[in-house]
C-alpha cells in the first residue's frame, strides 16, 4: 500500500512510535539485532566509501574499509536508524488500521 501521509498523520505516526509498549520495542530491536548478525556489510560502509571516494585519494578511502572503529560507529548508527525505522513502521501500521 502506497500512501501519503500528512503532516499531522506523521506527527501522529511519532507519537504512536515514541510510546510503543517494551514489547513491541523489544520485538523491533530483535528483529534489527538478527539483520545485522545475518548480514557482514554494512551498506552505510559502502555508501561513505562511495561518497568518500569522490572527495578523497582512494587510498585514503581504503583505509576506512580495514577501520574497527568506524565499522563500530557505523553499525551503531544503522542500529539506531533501523530501530527508529521500524518504530514508525509501527506507527504507520497502527494509522492505517486506524483509518481502515
Amino acid at each position: 500500500m502506497n500512501i501519503r501521509l500528512t503532516q499531522r498523520d506523521r506527527a501522529e505516526v511519532q507519537s504512536i512510535a515514541d510510546s510503543l509498549p517494551d514489547d513491541d520495542l523489544q520485538e523491533v530491536a530483535g528483529y534489527v539485532d538478527d539483520w545485522q548478525a545475518r548480514h557482514q556489510v554494512n551498506p552505510l560502509t559502502m555508501a561513505a566509501i562511495a561518497f568518500l571516494s569522490q572527495h578523497y585519494d582512494r587510498n585514503a578511502v581504503a583505509m576506512l574499509d580495514h577501520d574497527d572503529d568506524w565499522h563500530i560507529k557505523l553499525g551503531e548508527v544503522l542500529r539506531e536508524l533501523m530501530i527508529d525505522t521500524g518504530k514508525r513502521e509501527r506507527g504507520v501500521n497502527a494509522l492505517i488500521h486506524k483509518v481502515a
